[in-house]
């Protein structure tokens, strides 16, 4: 015979992005729920975002005018780091006279359609240039020289920041004059030579984007920093970021950080942008730790000219976020000095944010960025006696019958549910029915996964249920002559 039990089921549910801050104690609450419905389990599914991964140019070929040009640490262009660059430097000379080009080719033709991304170094004294250097596609021929393919692209056609200088990222799908899509082999990068200006532009590397069977998803994979002109020429602008990829190092310690700073000049606008390297879904959420170093607190009113603006490649993700927007929450990190959580649920998908400051009188000169990272919604819970809701304390029959639900399904998330040992595999789906045999304390552990996703940064939050045993019989006195 089974025994009954009482059952005391408490959930621990972190806040939705407490469970992934660095640090902080997780909420601990009694919950009473309301009508919870099961949900049939979910993996992935047709109609979901297949992730894609970057597909990097693997070999380079550099071809510079004797003297007046060269390209240097040619390899770093072609070796699948984003960190490292090529330079490509051309003396003063008569504009297409004095050249610096290298060539950059993938393993195997690209598929005509396929958007190619190049990611450069553009410095202030070429900003206004707009024939400063050349994008060409191009095939190789029988004899594997290259031979230019569709129609090429100049700095005013790709960089559409022209008031900006710093790392760039240039995209566009070859094709011909008319609109025709071309196959490729890669893509040559030329500096042009300017009279009056000698110039030298760094090339980090091309890629384009594939599908994947399986990813490590929404992981931050690249930076871009540099300064814009704000309210300022270009030429005026004193802004600076110093350690750009300190802000994606994940550094547990959190002692590492970039520092984004408008300098002199309060009206210059600096900015990082990172990359991630698949896209979100609507309504994860974006998690920065920043500080002013010039000050022990900071709230969102001393963040004037801060921005943030998603991206889904070069197209804006719904509308800039600043200092007055309600979705932007801004709070302490316990246990780490004057650092601060900022955090936004971003309602469309993105694949990058642009974090801009600076622009404006009154802004904040100088800000530190410790971490940036995205966050899926945390999983939050039901519980289901017999398929009703049911609130504490509950008493069952038979053990069998209590079931945990997820009450935030994601359709295109698989979820996984851990033993008290987090490693464990109990089951997999969007419910979950513990096997209690005894009183005691559970822990067990859920997780959400991204479909096409082999893993995403941890969700995993605990589900703790208490069980005592049933009262035994109440024990009758009879007292006679009371």
């Amino acid at each position: 015979m089974r025994i009954p039990f009482y059952v005391l089921l408490n959930i621990e549910i972190a806040t939705k992005l407490a469970r992934l801050t660095r640090g902080l104690r997780y909420a601990t609450i009694l919950c009473l729920f309301s009508l919870i419905f099961p949900f049939s389990s979910v993996s992935a599914q047709s109609g979901c975002p297949v992730p894609k991964i970057r597909k990097y140019a693997i070999g380079q070929r550099p071809v510079a005018t004797p003297v007046l040009a060269s390209v240097t640490s040619g390899g770093n262009a072609a070796d699948g780091n984003p960190a490292t660059n090529s330079t490509l430097s051309a003396a003063l000379g008569v504009l297409g006279l004095v050249t610096a080009t290298q060539y950059l080719n993938f393993n195997s033709q690209v598929t005509a359609g396929t958007p190619v991304y190049v990611k450069i170094n553009y410095p202030v004294n070429l900003v206004g240039l707009g024939s400063s250097f050349t994008v060409q596609p191009f095939v190789y021929d029988a004899s594997h020289n290259e031979q230019p393919v569709g129609q090429s692209y100049t700095a005013g056609d790709l960089l559409a920041v022209l008031s900006g200088a710093g790392d760039m990222e240039v995209a566009f799908t070859p094709q011909t004059t008319t609109g025709t899509p071309v196959a490729y082999d890669g893509v040559s990068v030329t500096l042009n030579g300017v009279l009056s200006v000698g110039a030298s532009m760094g090339v980090y590397d091309a890629y384009i984007l594939q599908d994947a069977t399986s990813a490590t998803c929404n992981q931050p994979i690249d930076v871009l920093a540099g300064v814009r002109a704000g309210g300022l020429s270009i030429a005026n602008a004193t802004g600076s970021v110093t350690n750009k990829w300190n802000a994606i190092d994940v550094d547990p310690t959190l002692s590492t950080y970039a520092q984004l700073n408008t300098g002199a000049a309060v009206l210059t606008q600096v900015f990082e942008t990172v990359l991630f390297n698949t896209t979100t879904r609507p309504g994860d959420s974006i998690y920065i730790v920043l500080q002013d170093p010039g000050a022990g607190l900071l709230d969102l009113n001393l963040l004037t000219g801060f921005t943030i603006q998603p991206y889904l490649g070069k197209t804006a993700a719904g509308s800039a976020i600043t200092n007055t927007n309600t979705l932007l929450n801004l709070r302490l990190l316990s246990g780490a000095g004057n650092k601060y959580v900022l955090s936004a649920a971003i309602p469309a998908a993105f694949d990058r944010i642009d974090i801009s400051m600076g622009g404006l009188v009154g802004a904040l000169s100088s800000l530190r960025i410790y971490d940036v990272k995205t966050i899926m919604p945390v999983p939050t819970y039901g519980l289901t006696i017999n398929g009703s809701a049911s609130a504490n304390p509950v008493c069952i029959k038979d053990a069998g019958k209590l079931q945990l639900n997820i009450s935030n399904t994601d359709p295109c998330a698989t979820y996984n549910w851990y033993k008290s040992d987090n490693v464990t595999l109990l089951g997999t789906g969007s419910s979950f029915k513990p096997v209690i045999t005894s009183p005691g304390t559970y822990t067990y552990y859920v997780e959400a996964v991204r479909s096409g996703c082999n893993s995403v940064p941890s969700n995993r939050i605990p589900v703790n249920v208490t069980v005592v045993p049933r009262p035994g019989a109440p024990l009758l006195t009879i007292q006679l002559n009371p």
